[in-house]
């Protein structure tokens, strides 16, 4: 998402606003994502010293434990009533669209194709690529903080109030990451990694609820929904936007059905889709491609913050 784009929702919501954009690199497929924005209102800007380039504070952070469910898992739909829908073949053999794999993959198709949104946001603003619902209690409080990752930049200010840093959004923290090589990442490097809480925690905000929270992690956005739903954040997010993808060699196919799983979890904690735009597809196996941008509001989102 362009950092001026994601602005426009901030201004239009809050008054007196500094952005504070902290970007998290990674590559294609790499646990983590290429960028994250921050914004927060004009009054917190002198706060505990929050708005200080490069931070790198991983060593000052336990190591979170985190254990993700057994990979195991049966293949369940988005909703009872998918089994009554007839499934795509795509003129494929029986080999593959009876598989689990493509199973679980075309109930999130079904539900990304038929269910585009499961909440009518009344007043919606599209920002670059991105929308934010604007209703009632999804509105952007004053003061008010959004995150977005998914950019690949080094630590830079571009002015008093954006600031950069190179850090990565993983589910789990690791101070040496070597990062996959991919058609991002030609060369070896290392990454530090940290979860969204230890992030929130570093920057100052770990008392403080998210107005917006924005993923593109090329793959990696399942480890980070997987520690959401095992942490305890997902209560302290208003709206959560995020591209999901499912490449051709990552995540692995066998990995599908517990995806499925994890999709199916963040709904049930009460998130909504409000939007979805689901890209063009490729279902031939070794080329199988489905991605969709999609944005969530939390129906049990409650204030709790100051």
């Amino acid at each position: 998402m362009a950092m001026n784009a994601l602005g426009k929702v901030i201004i239009a919501a809050c008054v007196s606003m500094v952005l504070v954009y902290f970007v998290l690199y990674m590559g294609q497929y790499n646990m983590l994502t290429q960028s994250t924005e921050a914004i927060v209102c004009q009054k917190e800007k002198e706060k505990d010293g929050v708005f200080i380039s490069g931070v790198k504070p991983v060593a000052s952070h336990p190591v979170e434990t985190y254990r993700p469910e057994p990979s195991n898992i049966p293949v369940l739909p988005v909703q009872q009533s998918d089994w009554n829908i007839r499934r795509p073949t795509y003129n494929l053999s029986q080999s593959v669209t009876q598989s689990d794999w493509f199973t679980a993959a075309m109930f999130l198709e079904i539900d990304f194709r038929q269910r585009p949104r499961d909440y009518i946001c009344q007043n919606t603003s599209q920002m670059g690529n991105w929308y934010v619902c604007l209703d009632g209690k999804f509105f952007p409080d004053d003061p008010c903080l959004v995150y977005s990752f998914g950019m690949g930049v080094k630590d830079h200010i571009r002015n008093s109030s954006v600031h950069f840093h190179a850090i990565g959004l993983g589910g789990k923290v690791i101070e040496n990451f070597n990062a996959r090589k991919d058609m991002y990442v030609k060369e070896k490097q290392t990454w530090t990694i940290m979860t969204l809480g230890s992030i929130m925690a570093a920057l100052g905000h770990k008392d403080r609820d998210l107005d917006v929270l924005k993923i593109d992690v090329e793959g990696h956005e399942w480890a980070v929904i997987e520690y959401l739903l095992q942490s305890g954040l997902l209560n302290r997010i208003k709206q959560f936007s995020l591209e999901y993808h499912l490449f051709p060699d990552w995540p692995a196919k066998s990995e599908y059905p517990k995806l499925l799983s994890i999709y199916r979890q963040l709904g049930r904690r009460g998130f909504k889709k409000f939007w979805t735009g689901l890209h063009p597809l490729d279902h031939r196996p070794d080329r199988f491609n489905i991605q969709a941008d999609t944005g969530y509001v939390n129906m049990r989102y409650k204030r709790k913050r100051s």
